[in-house]
């Protein structure tokens, strides 16, 4: 039987990473019918006719976080031609594909937490297909919403109708969330705990007064105090019994930075990045020996 579409097998780091809606959007700019969906293996897109440039325009204007492998092509058969591009519920099968590694949040969403009049200002947990966590909250693939630690966070009607179109940045960014839906900041220090914004102004306090703070994280927890401070400096490095290791120091800005370092401080990895120590040199001698890792 001939073939009246064509079938595109995506290997590599294409889940998690706005892929899907990429495609959906690819199709409608080349006005192309068929559909698209998450399996084991990746992602598996299927045509009517040729494809014309699709392939290339895949290859070309993928997501920032995505890392397209291989694309593997073969004839497919519709029995019915498909008069849209529609999104499909994801497959199963064996599992030969990868998770993205987590990703700082992105310049799109920073301006959103910082602004006021947005419905996220100043959420912490803000975060879209191009950015936020992904490896450390994954249980199983195909990477879906079910299969992540956000699974018992059901989402708000505002939060489903961007995690549903596929027009928007969360389109199927399995993290997403907002105060009314999602994780929220507590803060315990013996028998008091406090929320959201109490919380976060009481660990500025403990950091202000020259305390430690433990920090949960998605991958664990950060012992924290203030950088600035040398005897709180010196009490983390003695409870870590860390005596020469360089600590990592989260600053506000790159900005007078080298560009190189800039560059990399302000990718989507958002790498710890040692650097001289002269080029931060209102830290306390006790940050490092000789180098100091910036975050």
């Amino acid at each position: 039987m001939g073939g009246n579409g064509v079938q595109l097998r995506v290997r590599g780091k294409v889940q998690g990473v706005g892929f899907r809606p990429f495609v959906w959007q690819l199709a409608q700019a080349l006005q192309l019918t068929g559909d698209v969906c998450n399996d084991g293996e990746g992602v598996l897109v299927r045509l009517a006719g040729n494809g014309g440039h699709f392939t290339a325009r895949l290859r070309q204007d993928c997501p920032p976080l995505a890392r397209i492998e291989s694309i593997d092509t073969q004839p497919f058969h519709w029995s019915t031609l498909p008069e849209t591009f529609t999104i499909r519920h994801s497959a199963g099968g064996a599992m030969d594909t990868q998770i993205v590694p987590d990703a700082a949040t992105c310049p799109a969403c920073l301006a959103e937490m910082n602004d006021p009049h947005e419905r996220r200002y100043r959420y912490p947990f803000i975060n879209c297909t191009h950015c936020g966590p992904r490896f450390t909250i994954i249980r199983a693939m195909p990477y879906d919403r079910p299969a992540t630690a956000m699974a018992p966070f059901p989402l708000c009607s505002p939060c489903e109708t961007e995690y549903r179109n596929p027009a928007d940045r969360r389109f199927h960014a399995q993290p997403v969330a907002c105060p009314d839906c999602g994780p929220e900041l507590e803060w315990r220090a013996a028998d008091r705990v406090v929320t959201r914004e109490l919380a976060l102004n009481a660990a500025v306090q403990m950091l202000k007064n020259g305390g430690i703070v433990a920090i949960k994280g998605l991958g664990g927890f950060h012992l924290a105090c203030d950088a600035l401070n040398p005897q709180a400096v010196a009490t983390l490095r003695a409870r870590k019994q860390r005596p020469g290791k360089p600590l990592a120091v989260m600053i506000p800005s790159a900005d007078g930075l080298p560009q190189p370092v800039q560059t990399r401080l302000r990718s989507p990895a958002a790498p710890i990045v040692l650097i001289p120590k002269a080029w931060l040199p209102t830290f306390p001698d006790d940050i490092a020996p000789a180098w100091i890792a910036s975050v």
